[in-house]
């Protein structure tokens, strides 16, 4: 081994101890404080581990010259322009000024062009870094007062190779061989072809969408639809409004052959003044089709509802929208692309899990991609809770289980800050996601607790951006219990917990077992329930030094722990294994 390495072995080492001491901590004045230093050292010492270009952080991080203003509205006319594979347009960006300034960063990869900036009528000038432009207003702008910047750009965005997940513009061709085109951009960001502030943290109060499309089709983006109109004799103009905040990567383009099919849904546990309007696009030859499939969305909007509190984005609708791949969860404007299909458990994937992330990633939405699982976790969690609502809890934990085969375990849930990180190598953001959840929900051990702190979670950070130490600080005030060390487990560490135990025969006819928890961050003492009498479940406390239990029967195999509640590691000692480890 190199010097350097042995060196960097020290301080990974290093680091993960100073994490598990803070987050051992007790006091409440510095609880916050320490999950963010945890964390804080936890993506320095990821980032260590990993190469990293300066663009990887003038997208990802917050510079001064992007926390310099926040943006308010983006007003943006776009014209597509398929057999060219080429989009061009504004955006009209209003912000305010949150700190004084005369330069400002923002964001447009280097493939497209930025063909002229205009504020307060005149033109400024800008320098290109790569996928970044510094715009130099030409005057100091204050703290308090507002701006208003007009950009122009054309060119031939990204095209995506594998849609949703590399991203970028689809060009495709329906089944009449009509254009039939896509975008998803999450990872990239939108700045793939809008210029934009592409950080996740600072989201649009609103935003206008002028789609401009060959006049034999239909543009389709967030929403609701104020008006159409010819603007020339091969070209069509959709008017698309959104009056709550959205994300950037949020932002729908879609252009097709498409029929409008309408419906409304009717709140179940909220007074609404009027129904949720609901609008399908799809396909012409594809209507009849969806009318009867669709009807599945009524069943995901009561159940959702139920858990998480009215769809948050009720004035500008709910839309399903077909697209040539698989799904995206587009703000009031879904993605569909699951060619009308259903899974063994009744119910179609995509339009239940890109629908859950309306309330997780839309409505509240991580600042910094590194923190994804608020995302991933909670929505895939949410599968499994329609599979509870319409066919019972029994069911609901064979989907979990189903879910819980994809669980890798290789690498930390909580990824790398300031980086726009999306280099994931599994899916445990998913399903490991999900399964921390789950356990979380047998370690609090009231459900009418466990529901009314989900939907509390919905309310509080309804249409907000969230950390994950605001979250947990969340969840710890209002369960009332401290799980600190259950998420620095579950979130920062690849591994599991490990459930040590040896059972052993002490000649009374009875058993004795010894147990405890192992390769777990300092201070965790998440509860189990085993069979310390046959046949019934009883909870017990495990920690980091050996204790011991009398088990009231005779028979070693008539023990178990909870296989339903729990993600954990189980390990069963020898005798040997047991006297070398308490000694």
């Amino acid at each position: 081994m190199q010097v350097y390495d042995f060196s960097f072995y020290i301080w990974q080492n290093l680091m993960k101890t100073i994490c598990h001491r803070l987050l051992s901590c007790q006091y409440v004045v510095v609880k916050q404080y320490v999950y963010f230093f945890c964390w804080m050292l936890f993506a320095f010492n990821l980032t260590a581990q990993t190469k990293f270009t300066r663009y990887d952080y003038l997208q990802g991080k917050l510079t001064p010259l992007r926390t310099c203003f926040d943006i308010k509205h983006y007003d943006i006319t776009l014209k597509v322009v398929p057999e060219l594979r080429r989009i061009s347009g504004s955006n009209i960006i209003t912000f305010s000024v949150e700190k004084d300034f005369q330069k400002l960063q923002l964001d447009l990869f280097s493939v497209m062009h930025l063909d002229s900036i205009f504020f307060l009528g005149k033109k400024v000038t800008f320098v290109r870094d790569s996928n970044a432009a510094y715009v130099d207003l030409g005057v100091k702008l204050r703290k308090g007062s507002a701006g208003k910047l007009k950009v122009y750009f054309s060119g031939n965005p990204p095209v995506a190779k594998k849609a949703p997940w590399d991203g970028g513009f689809v060009w495709a061709k329906d089944s009449s061989g009509k254009d039939w085109v896509g975008l998803a951009c999450e990872g990239i960001g939108a700045s793939c072809w809008l210029p934009c502030k592409d950080h996740w943290s600072d989201e649009a109060d609103s935003m206008d969408m002028h789609l401009q499309v060959p006049h034999h089709l239909v543009g389709v983006s967030n929403g609701r639809l104020m008006g159409q109109k010819e603007i020339s004799s091969d070209y069509v103009q959709f008017d698309w409004k959104v009056v709550n905040t959205i994300n950037t990567y949020n932002i729908s383009v879609n252009v097709g052959d498409y029929k409008r099919i309408h419906d409304n849904y009717t709140a179940k546990f909220n007074n609404m003044q009027a129904p949720l309007s609901l609008d399908y696009y799809v396909l012409f030859d594809n209507v009849q089709k969806a009318k009867l499939h669709f009807k599945q969305v009524h069943k995901m909007l009561e159940a959702f509802e139920k858990y998480f509190g009215t769809y948050p984005f009720w004035e500008d609708g709910y839309k399903l929208v077909e697209t040539p791949y698989w799904g995206m969860e587009h703000q009031s404007c879904v993605a569909y692309g699951n060619d009308y299909s259903n899974n063994r458990y009744n119910f179609d994937f995509i339009i239940v899990h890109e629908s859950g992330h309306e309330w997780f990633g839309n409505s509240l939405t991580a600042t910094d991609p590194a923190e994804m699982w608020i995302h991933e976790s909670f929505t895939t969690y949410s599968e499994a809770l329609y599979v509870e609502y319409h066919n019972g809890y029994e069911t609901a934990l064979k989907y979990l289980h189903e879910q819980k085969r994809n669980i890798k375990n290789t690498e930390p849930i909580i990824g790398i800050y300031n980086v726009n990180y999306h280099a994931r190598k599994d899916n445990d953001m998913y399903y490991k996601g999900s399964w921390m959840l789950h356990t979380l929900r047998g370690v609090i051990d009231n459900d009418t607790l466990w529901f009314n702190t989900i939907k509390d979670l919905c309310v509080t950070f309804k249409k907000r951006n969230i950390t994950t130490v605001e979250l947990v600080n969340f969840m710890n005030k209002r369960t009332g219990k401290n799980l600190s060390r259950f998420f620095a487990q579950y979130l920062y560490k690849a591994n599991l917990p490990v459930f040590e135990y040896k059972i052993e025969d002490r000649g009374d006819r009875n058993l004795t077992m010894s147990y405890r928890w192992n390769k777990m961050v300092n201070g965790f003492d998440m509860p189990v329930q085993l069979t310390a009498t046959k046949g019934t479940f009883e909870t017990v406390t495990p920690r980091k030094s050996w204790q011991l239990i009398d088990l009231n029967y005779f028979d070693e195999k008539d023990f178990k722990i909870q296989p339903d509640k729990y993600l954990i590691d189980i390990k069963k000692l020898t005798t040997k294994e047991l006297k070398q480890q308490q000694f």
